[in-house]
């Protein structure tokens, strides 16, 4: 029997409990005490970028939006019901969201933890469909699709990533396109759930003030009848590339133009966490709400409040994307590539500067943590090998300006830029 392993943060004073079960899936218990509310997140190592993989070797290729399709489908249950309905008579709120390397199914709730757990653990190990019950969904799934075509703020940031990526599967929406989930059938969800929603490629993460000895033999209980498949799979690892496309643009009824720059740009180091706060550090301290470029575009009225900044590092790929709202897309397009591409912005990375981002970034993440959906969602997120999401807060005050300068000088010497607008018509 597994032992469970506790790690406790002291200067966060957070603990968690984990261990690997016998049927190889990875649990998680962080014990919030005095929290009345409980979550339970079950997370497939399945995203949106994973059409194309290796089973014992074999290559294997299925239509973008497998992924989100599955999710979809795993809620109807043999009879073809929807279980929500079974977690709202246990009083437990129920969602689940595909991203482009996860499927994560999560609850919250105050009472019949035990319950909801046990609904969530066997609808995610089951899938049962037919053909029939399959076009069906895929109706449901288009008119998704068409909803999000409608969105002026989607529509500039996939544009944005497409120009980024094209002819990628980086470049298509996350649930497929019409023409791709209309070759999905129910055999290629069956194949794509039995590759990946087995419990060495799954992992489960509780949240809340438990009994921690207790709901370990409770999950343990539940699991115990999933065993581990003897088929290999095995992932693209390649890093995504493309030759980038400078610039593009589209015409929506919308009354202000719609701005989105993308960065594209190759890693710094093999620690994703510790890159993923030099990128946000680096483009706080630009672009951000503090810097004077930003506040001066502000006062301008070239900008407002809209301005955005997403940001995605993984193994395989590492991009920046900014969006905003602004009567002058061109003339801001050019104003943030003469900061990127200027040697005055090394100004602003002083160790007086990077340290108010610093207390800032470290504030929020602190706040995350009594957030419990934020909380789960950013622990599957950062979870790599022996570093975990309450290890964000270490990384991060460990950086200092010069290794922040460095990451200037490698990102400078390696971005590409490109553009997305959505005009008014």
């Amino acid at each position: 029997m597994p032992a469970l392993k506790k790690r406790y943060y002291q200067k966060i004073d957070e603990e968690v409990y984990s261990a690997i079960l016998d049927n190889g899936m990875s649990l998680s218990i962080i014990k919030k005490k005095g929290f009345l509310e409980k979550a339970a997140f079950l997370s497939t190592n399945f995203g949106a970028l994973d059409n194309h993989f290796y089973i014992d070797g074999e290559s294997q290729s299925y239509p973008a939006g497998i992924a989100h399709f599955l999710e979809h489908k795993l809620f109807e249950d043999e009879q073809g019901r929807d279980v929500t309905l079974d977690f709202i008579k246990l009083g437990a709120d129920v969602n689940a969201f595909t991203t482009l390397e996860k499927t994560t199914y999560y609850f919250s709730t105050l009472d019949h933890f035990e319950e909801s757990l046990e609904l969530l653990l066997k609808f995610t190990s089951r899938f049962t469909s037919s053909e029939d019950a399959v076009d069906h969904e895929k109706k449901i799934i288009e008119q998704e699709i068409n909803m999000y075509q409608d969105d002026p703020d989607y529509r500039v940031y996939l544009g944005c990533l497409q120009s980024l990526y094209p002819n990628t599967i980086l470049d298509k929406d996350i649930a497929g396109s019409i023409d791709s989930i209309k070759k999905i059938t129910a055999k290629d969800l069956k194949n794509n759930f039995d590759y990946f929603y087995r419990p060495e490629n799954c992992h489960l993460v509780l949240i809340g003030d438990f009994d921690i000895e207790q709901i370990y033999s409770f999950v343990k209980d539940q699991r115990s009848k999933f065993t581990i498949s003897h088929k290999t799979v095995e992932k693209e690892k390649n890093p995504i590339e493309a030759d980038i496309q400078r610039l593009d643009s589209l015409q929506m009824d919308i009354s202000i133009s719609k701005l989105a720059i993308g960065f594209k740009n190759v890693h710094f180091s093999d620690n994703c966490m510790r890159e993923s706060i030099l990128v946000q550090l680096l483009f706080n301290l630009l672009f951000g709400w503090t810097s004077p470029y930003y506040q001066n575009w502000y006062a301008e009225g070239k900008i407002d409040e809209s301005v955005s900044i997403e940001y995605e590092v993984s193994s395989r790929y590492s991009f920046v994307i900014m969006t905003m709202d602004t009567a002058e897309p061109i003339r801001m397009s050019s104003l943030i590539r003469q900061v990127m591409t200027s040697a005055d912005k090394k100004l602003l990375l002083t160790e007086e500067a990077l340290d108010l981002q610093k207390k800032a970034l470290y504030g929020e993440f602190l706040r995350s943590l009594d957030n419990i959906q934020n909380l789960g969602s950013q622990y599957l997120a950062y979870f790599e090998n022996d570093k975990t999401y309450f290890d964000f807060g270490q990384e991060l005050m460990g950086i200092t300006s010069k290794e922040l300068k460095d990451f200037l000088n490698h990102y400078l010497s390696n971005m590409e830029i490109t553009d997305f607008v959505v005009f008014p018509k």
